[in-house]
């Protein structure tokens, strides 16, 4: 380790003397000036060029310094020939050390300043170096970030080096990667309680702003501590690692740009960053025809995962209503939609991508009291019998059938269906629905229930309508939960705490499978 560090400093030495110094770097001056880069901020980042030779560097390492190849090849500077001998990697780039947090230089990354492949190229992983776990720019930034309690994350070098040079030293950026969990762990071992993303406008910057949210909102998440209160009550309080707000880029800038035409224009775009929710329902949403109930009910089916995540009962009310206002339908619809949170959130695709093709418990729900109405009846007096011993559950639980869907176009398919005269051909009827839910009620309907004449058909639909009861029951738990914590009042934290220990006991009485006897009759269930 000490010998690649030794190596890797010497390489450095080298790279500056070529740039400030030799005439071989004049390529590199040149681009330096037209990047705006100053003689203090190249020093300070101890920027070099690599000239366009095979064998520059290493002629400079063994000759000179005493290195031998196989050191310097192992070390990510120097490749290998097939035929023997070695080459310097890096050739006719502009050089950026990348070094960690000591300031030891532990890397390089070379930009092409010609026609040359890739465009940037950065060492190979090395005992030294794992870019995914490193931050270009951090060594410089790591006070400014911990005393501002802020990190904006950019994209390349350049964006890092025009930042400090303007005096925004908490800017850092990945190594040509997506944001990781390792450096999401960098960030929290800072303690920054705002992260910034400054990534392009454009649909590839969407698209990485998109992962890198995710990468954040899946290593950053809060957790909940019980805090006593004076009165002798428990409440709940989340600490939340971060907030994560979005930097939106004027098209086809980038910060360096930015920040060289007018550092109090990028003062203004960090001091108007969008929250991350704001990012998403306009990312999530763009290839939608929020005019049509399809682009609504695909919106909320996006965006549901999303809002379950938001712990805070007012931002979630808050963006509950921007999205009711996008889709135009009532704030209680997207509520009674929302799924259940959970502790570590999904993988990205499954809240970026389209709504999984796999059919979910609430679909198979669907599908049994389409074609059963037997089964309609056995869940329906299910739900009522549950109730019974819980009046006081009433108020947040009505019992209906309806209650059970969460999908905007489930609740819609129930909504037209249960109107009908008992005896309707489901399959006649759904080639009568509006295009934007026929395709979804013939998957439903397509599914691959048992036969009618299975008696374990009434005991799937009513674990079923169990589990689909206990997500309901959670999702009003959680609410009454956050309203306790919200509370101004010893009164209505009272009254928060009562409901909340009503529902506990509903779900406690819930959460135990009962084999159901009670329905004899279904065992020749009947199928309309």
């Amino acid at each position: 380790i000490t010998r690649m560090l030794e190596i890797n400093a010497a390489a450095a030495t080298f790279f500056q003397h070529m740039l400030q110094k030799s005439p071989r770097g004049e390529v590199a001056r040149a681009y330096v000036a037209r990047r705006a880069i100053d003689a203090e901020t190249q020093e300070a980042f101890q920027l070099g060029y690599s000239p366009d030779e095979w064998s520059a560097l290493l002629g400079y390492l063994t000759d000179r310094k005493g290195f031998e190849p196989e050191e310097i090849e192992q070390a990510g500077l120097a490749i290998k020939r097939d035929q023997g001998g070695y080459y310097d990697r890096f050739r006719g780039r502009l050089m950026f050390p990348i070094r960690n947090v000591k300031g030891e230089i532990i890397a390089f990354g070379g930009r092409a300043l010609g026609d040359a492949q890739p465009k940037y190229l950065n060492s190979p992983q090395t005992p030294l170096f794992d870019k995914s776990r490193v931050l270009y720019g951090l060594d410089l930034g790591r006070e400014a970030i911990r005393a501002s309690q802020a990190i904006v994350i950019v994209e390349g070098y350049v964006d890092v080096i025009i930042a400090h040079q303007n005096g925004f030293r908490n800017v850092v950026a990945p190594l040509g990667t997506a944001l990781t969990s390792e450096h999401v762990g960098v960030v929290k071992k800072l303690q920054a309680k705002h992260v910034y993303l400054a990534l392009d406008a454009d649909a590839a910057g969407v698209r990485a702003t998109l992962k890198g949210l995710q990468t954040l909102r899946d290593n950053l998440d809060g957790h909940e501590v019980p805090v006593p209160t004076p009165q002798g009550y428990i409440r709940w309080e989340r600490d939340v690692d971060a907030e994560v707000r979005i930097i939106a880029m004027p098209d086809g800038k980038d910060p360096d740009e930015v920040i060289g035409a007018d550092p109090e224009h990028w003062r203004a775009l960090v001091a108007a960053a969008r929250p991350a929710m704001d990012f998403y329902i306009d990312a999530l949403t763009a290839d939608l025809d929020l005019n049509s109930a399809r682009g609504k009910a695909e919106a909320v089916n996006r965006l549901g995962p999303l809002l379950a995540q938001v712990v805070n009962p007012v931002e979630q009310a808050h963006h509950i209503q921007q999205i009711a206002r996008l889709v135009q339908v009532e704030d209680h619809i997207i509520r009674q939609g929302l799924p259940r949170p959970e502790r570590k959130t999904a993988p990205a695709k499954a809240i970026v991508g389209l709504t999984s093709s796999a059919p979910s418990q609430e679909d198979h729900m669907l599908g049994w009291i389409l074609r059963y109405p037997s089964v309609r009846t056995a869940v329906q007096e299910k739900i009522r019998r549950d109730l019974l011993p819980f009046s006081f559950v009433g108020e947040f639980i009505q019992g209906s059938l309806l209650e059970l869907f969460g999908r905007i176009e489930n609740r819609a398919i129930w909504q037209a269906w249960h109107e009908l005269p008992t005896g309707t051909d489901p399959d006649a009827w759904v080639e009568m629905l509006d295009d934007s839910l026929r395709d979804h009620a013939r998957r439903v309907l397509a599914l691959e229930l048992p036969q009618p004449q299975a008696y374990r058909l009434v005991n799937d639909a009513l674990e079923c309508a169990r589990m689909l009861q206990l997500d309901l029951a959670r999702r009003w738990k959680n609410q009454a939960k956050h309203q306790a914590v919200a509370a101004t009042s010893e009164d209505e934290q009272l009254a928060a705490y009562e409901r909340l220990a009503q529902i506990i006991e509903y779900i406690d009485a819930i959460s135990v499978p009962k084999r159901s006897s009670a329905y004899d009759d279904l065992h020749n269930l009947r199928a309309v």
